[in-house]
């Protein structure tokens, strides 16, 4: 009975000692919401940072594979709001998604950082933004 006790008392320890995390997956970041945009460059001008000037993107997840995206500039007290529709995101690595459109990266979003960054023949931007 000794002995029974004493493994038992063992199996204990050695399953309260173990790490909670075996067997679980980190959970998936919360890819939505709001982020204040640090860094905005459209067609080789800087539009924030700069005074008066503030930026947000908001972010909504429609499915685990497509978030929707709309950006709002505030520049010395008027407000624009731009739609930039919804896109797909495919898994890379971590806990960071890629945003993509048409079959092209064109952007990263982790739940903490937002990047996105286009160009045509006509035109270019990129926006930076943290949560």
């Amino acid at each position: 009975m000794k002995n029974v006790w004493i493994a038992l008392c063992l199996l204990w320890l050695v399953s309260a000692c173990l790490p909670e995390k075996i067997g679980k997956k980190d959970p998936e970041p919360d890819l939505a919401g709001l982020y204040q945009i640090t860094n905005f460059v459209n067609d080789g001008v800087t539009l924030i940072p700069r005074s008066g000037v503030s930026g947000r993107v908001n972010v909504t997840k429609d499915s685990d594979n497509q978030i929707g995206i709309s950006f709002s500039i505030t520049n010395n007290g008027q407000t624009s709001n731009v739609d930039g529709g919804i896109v797909s995101i495919s898994k890379s690595s971590g806990s960071s998604y890629d945003i993509v459109e048409n079959g092209t990266r064109i952007g990263s979003i982790d739940g903490t950082n937002f990047s996105l960054s286009y160009s045509d023949i006509n035109s270019s931007f990129s926006i930076s933004a943290k949560k």
